[in-house]
């Protein structure tokens, strides 16, 4: 799964346009947040990489992408504290992050950041127990 960042148009039907082709080409966006007034950034998390760059290429559309890790952590007060402060500890920047999706007490996450081997880490995501 990886994160894709552009930068839109601010007008009317500028994300249309980029959701539409993805649509044509079947791409399926996993998660979205746009931010942004002056240059509005748009990312979008899926796991069809090619494919995506493809049409934002045929669309003349500048992008990045960017590798995620995907943690699932309980959906109680503290735990993003908790989360976020072993990353710092650690030294590392979060760039971005996105719920994926939340059930039955559990909460998806997907996160990049500077430096993903010491995330790893930094949440024991190399070894077999949960972070």
């Amino acid at each position: 799964m990886m994160e894709i960042s552009m930068e839109l148009v601010d007008q009317p039907g500028s994300l249309a346009i980029v959701a539409e082709a993805l649509a044509e080409a079947n791409i399926n966006i996993e998660t979205i947040c746009a931010i942004g007034k002056v240059a509005p950034n748009v990312a979008l998390v899926t796991e069809q990489i090619p494919q995506t760059k493809a049409v934002l290429d045929k669309l003349g559309v500048k992008y990045t992408v960017a590798e995620l890790i995907k943690v699932v952590m309980p959906d109680e007060p503290g735990v993003l504290a908790q989360f976020s402060r072993r990353l710092s500890d650690a030294g590392v920047n979060l760039n971005s992050i996105y719920i994926l999706s939340k059930y039955r007490g559990d909460t998806e996450v997907v996160f990049s950041a500077d430096d993903i081997e010491k995330a790893r880490q930094a949440l024991n995501l190399h070894e077999s127990v949960p972070p």
